[in-house]
């Protein structure tokens, strides 16, 4: 009696009655609109643990007890679908309608737990592939511009290679950091921006800002979009909460593509195109030597005998559009057991400017394992090798960015080249450099090796009709080498200036990050099924191990570039080691006939870069929403309710706990001393608190989906600097303090206009308004980057904007002149298939946010400006009555971010142009950021000469000019 006691029980827990009757189903699931087979789907067997997925022909087999049955069939981009099986009944065929709003996808909710679109309680944006790669883009963050509601994603400068700040929900912080935590595939990797310090040759940061200037480039950059399936952007601090201190900006989670099972199916992309400059300043043109006299004095009359002879030396610097190309080939198929998915990227994107480029290569394989029936191994990795040519640009004090001379020579010089060597380049009499040559043999060169790894084992030794238990074990490294190599010919005209012709910097960094996660999820459904209670118990280690080396020689030798051969040499190093430890749980209830979700969970941290290391701070997280279904008496419509409450944290910047020392020679005897900023030993995350509700709804028989949601949320216990007594013996010391709010509202909306088997046309929109305000600050109003008040400066003071920019008025106060935030933000996307036709588009319009436009004011004060007859005449005497208005300019745009055209060929064509082996060819031809109408003056709207930064953006100082791509591209299926 007692071994057969043991036996039902472990017969009931292993996934049902020992004795219980099995029956195979079998069918085909195709798509109502083409009727083509659906690879990939799910087909459970309700109320048991019993599952099967399609094979490449849309063919499943699934196992079902005895009896009449209903079959759940899901698929990526298709609404769920439940069937009615009988007991005598062996086969089902299934017909799913297409999902277009993504109600039915899965979204994450935890680390490793997810809920249906439509019960979620959070505001969550998903982007997926093919909204990722319609057109060509440089880089993964230009993607996403213009589809994230609630998101200001801006490039910092148009210099190849990348260099994007994603911003969520507005400001989150005045001096720690500004960039949204990135997890791909279940580990957390580096978003690291590292300078190459090009500093050395252009001595920005010697000026009255010694902020990085570098324009570096962030290593989100490295990621393939055509290897990506679905990206979500956990907003709000309920949704991000469970990844702690790491999560006040966001967190962005990247799930790359898997494979399916069946034959190989083989996929290739081929891309051809070329990229143009947008928009760039031009020089004064002068029209005789009386007007040039009144400019540049006597010197004006070598060249203007008496008119003046006219060279654009500016635009043929940004000319170039050589031809660029992306390959990219996939393979996926596989078994029931193993799945794979295999691709390889080749891109060269050439540079507008002489010596500029970006290239890349790519390789990637995602492996999916069965080990039995209660065991699966996931292993991705990727191989990611780039390079960068970026030239030079942003301000500088040497006279070496472009931007920078050009105010100061004018249009009546020539220099261009007599022929091909670095001695045919004129030297440019009105300033310390000639930018054509210096473009020509100056190399700023970065070069990524990277290595992304992870591997995932799961268990579930519990799988029956009323519960399930999972257990998943995830191990990740993510590793990077960026070397940096800059090379400053001696012969280059300004290199004698500091009497050390000839400058090479070398940069080293290497970056290490070790992920160690495991998850416990519990399920429970009981008899009634009346709900769903899913519990998840985990805990992550995460260690970080960053080491920076940076070689700068001067002096060198004509035809050496090798450091050792400089006889001024200096060696800067830095080392940061860092190591997380957490545990989190979740519990999450959906009932009510899944109408009601019920959400709570808390992660606790511990973090190396806390004055108190053994600490662990608490992030709690609640939500719930609720479903009203066949809303106002239609079927298919529904609204949902939520609302959410969380709280996140803000890291403290690497070595805020310690007092750093500096070391030197006095007397000739060499020591050490401790440096000007205190560290403090009691320095704590920053913590941010948000509550958000929504409002989301499916109307007009499911055409219209709509979605709004508003929020607020308080930063506190700020990373702030003060200054100390005089007594102490240092210029500044770190501290928590003050409070800083922000505020928005999110509208997402899309609408089938129509959708038949010949036609297809959606609409989407996105709605974005943020606002901040200092709410309490210990210390004097200070301010955030800029050049000081006589420029424009962003100040951080109690009641006003965090990104409020103040300047000088006629009367030598000190006032508010503009403001960094957009007043909103507003996307439209359209995306309509007619036939065997394509075409999509999308528009993003910034409706305000204000830009210091410091490139037109140098125009201006050395009244060398396009327009000075016009408009500079006015502002530059306007700037020197103390008025700093002028030139804090509105920066807002319009710009047709992507747009698509795309034919896909008939069968006989592609018979007739590629065999019988290819099945499918699309060709198409797109564009990026082909229209921009603004009446912003800089070069362009989006832009930041400090990079990545919390508050002192839009700051327009020298940059980079932004450009355009138009890409001829062909997809090929075999």
């Amino acid at each position: 009696m007692v071994h057969r006691t043991l036996l039902v029980c472990a017969g009931l827990l292993f996934g049902g009655t020992l004795a219980a009757q099995q029956r195979p189903i079998t069918g085909k699931v195709t798509g109502s609109l083409d009727g083509k087979p659906v690879a990939g789907a799910t087909v459970a067997v309700v109320g048991t643990a019993r599952l099967a997925a399609t094979n490449a022909s849309g063919e499943y087999t699934v196992s079902a007890p005895a009896g009449p049955v209903t079959l759940s069939i899901r698929a990526v981009g298709y609404k769920r679908k439940l069937v009615n099986v009988t007991g005598d009944q062996g086969s089902a065929d299934v017909t799913l309608e297409a999902d277009v709003f993504n109600l039915d996808a899965i979204v994450v909710t935890g680390q490793a737990t997810g809920v249906e679109q439509r019960n979620l309680a959070n505001a969550v944006s998903t982007v997926r592939f093919e909204d990722l790669n319609r057109a060509p883009t440089g880089t993964l963050e230009g993607a996403l511009q213009g589809k994230i509601p609630g998101a200001l994603i801006q490039s910092n400068s148009g210099a190849p290679g990348g260099g994007v700040q994603i911003n969520l929900r507005g400001v989150s912080t005045i001096n720690a950091s500004v960039d949204p935590l990135i997890v791909v595939d279940g580990i957390i990797i580096s978003n690291d921006a590292i300078g190459n310090n090009l500093n050395a040759i252009t001595a920005a940061a010697a000026g009255g800002n010694a902020s990085n200037q570098d324009n570096p480039v962030n290593r989100i950059a490295d990621l393939n979009p055509a290897d990506i399936d679905k990206i979500e952007v956990l907003k709000g601090a309920s949704a991000a909460s469970i990844y702690g201190a790491q999560a006040a900006n966001g967190v962005i989670i990247i799930s790359t593509r898997r494979g399916q099972a069946g034959a190989p199916q083989f996929r290739m992309t081929q891309r051809l195109g070329e990229f143009h400059v947008i928009h760039v300043l031009k020089s004064r043109v002068f029209r005789d030597s009386v007007e040039a006299d009144s400019v540049y004095g006597s010197k004006a009359q070598t060249y203007c005998r008496p008119t003046c002879p006219y060279f654009d030396n500016i635009s043929p610097l940004w000319d170039r559009h050589p031809l660029s190309s992306e390959t990219d080939l996939s393979v996926s198929g596989g078994s029931d057991q193993t799945r794979y998915f295999v691709s390889g990227l080749v891109k060269r994107d050439g540079g507008i400017a002489p010596g500029t480029g970006y290239d890349k290569q790519a390789a990637r394989v995602n492996l999916d394992q069965q080990l039995g029936s209660r065991w699966t191994l996931n292993f991705q990795t990727q191989a990611i090798h780039s390079l960068s040519h970026r030239g030079i640009s942003n301000n500088d004090n040497s006279g070496t960015s472009p931007y920078l001379v050009f105010p100061l020579t004018p249009s009546f010089v020539d220099l261009r080249p007599t022929g091909s060597k670095i001695t045919s380049y004129p030297d440019n009499p009105f300033e310390r450099s000639n930018p054509l040559q210096t473009y020509a043999f100056l190399r700023n060169d970065e070069d990524v090796w990277r290595i992304l790894a992870t591997a995932t084992l799961a268990w579930q030794p519990v799988a029956s009709d009323r519960q399930t238990l999972r257990f998943t074990f995830t191990g990740g490294l993510d590793n990077f080498t960026q070397r940096n190599d800059i090379f400053s010919p001696p012969d280059l005209e300004f290199e004698p200036n500091d009497g050390l012709p000839g400058t090479v910097v070398l940069g080293k960094t290497q970056n290490t990050n070790v992920n160690l996660l495991g998850n416990a999820v519990y399920t429970l459904t009981p008899p009634s099924r009346a709900y769903r209670a899913t519990t998840s118990l985990g805990v992550q280690y995460f260690d970080k191990s960053l080491n920076f080396t940076n070689l700068v020689g001067r002096n060198l030798p004509p035809g050496q570039s090798n450091i050792d051969q400089a006889t001024s040499i200096a060696v800067n190093q830095d080392v940061q080691p860092v190591r997380d430890l957490a545990m989190f749980g979740q519990e999450e209830v959906l009932g009510l006939d899944e109408r009601l979700l019920l959400t709570v969970g808390a992660r606790a941290e511990r973090t190396s870069r806390n004055g108190n290391v053994k600490r662990f701070f608490l992030y709690p997280k609640a939500a719930a929403s609720y479903r009203f279904t066949d809303f106002g008496g239609a079927a298919g419509d529904e609204l949902k309710v939520r609302a959410a409450w969380g709280q996140t944290g803000n890291q403290p910047n690497f070595g805020n706990k310690f007092t750093p020392g500096a070391t030197g020679t006095i007397g000739g005897l060499f020591g050490s001393s401790a440096g000007f900023t205190a560290g403090a030993a009691n320095i704590k995350p920053e913590r941010q608190t948000e509550l958000e509700a929504g409002v989301d709804a499916t109307l007009a028989n499911g055409r219209l989906n709509v979605n709004l949601t508003g929020y607020t949320r308080t930063v506190s216990d700020l990373i702030l600097v003060q200054t100390p007594a005089p007594s102490s013996g240092r210029a500044a010391s770190v501290f928590n303090g003050g409070r800083l709010r922000g505020r928005g509202i999110e509208v997402a909306a899309g609408y089938v206009v129509t959708q038949t088997p010949t036609v297809s046309w959606l609409v989407h929109a996105t709605f974005t308004k943020t606002t901040s305000k200092v709410l309490e600050l210990p210390v004097p109003a200070f301010q955030v980057g800029g050049f000081g008040t006589s420029l424009g400066a962003f100040q951080v003071e109690v009641g006003k904007s965090a990104t409020q920019i103040v300047g000088n008025d006629s009367l030598g106060r000190v006032v508010q002149v503009g403001d960094g935030t957009p007043d909103f933000q507003l996307s439209l996307a359209n995306d309509l298939t007619y036939g065997r036709l394509g075409l999509s588009f999308l528009w993003d319009w910034k409706h305000g946010g204000d830009v210091i436009n410091l490139t037109e004011l140098l125009f201006d004060l050395f009244r060398n400006s396009e327009d000075w007859a016009t408009g500079g005449r006015q502002r530059r005497a306007l700037f020197f009555k103390g008025e700093t208005q002028p030139y804090v300019q509105d920066a807002s745009y319009l710009k047709l971010r992507e747009a698509t055209l795309s034919y896909h060929l008939p069968a006989s064509a592609v018979h007739q142009l590629f065999g019988d082996r290819v099945r499918n060819a699309t060709v198409s031809l797109s564009g990026r950021n082909l229209i921009r109408i603004t009446k912003f003056r800089g070069i362009d709207p989006e832009v930041s000469n400090f990079g990545n930064q919390a508050i002192a953006r839009n700051i327009d100082v020298a940059p980079f000019p932004p450009s355009r791509s138009i890409f001829f591209s062909i997809d090929l299926d075999f």
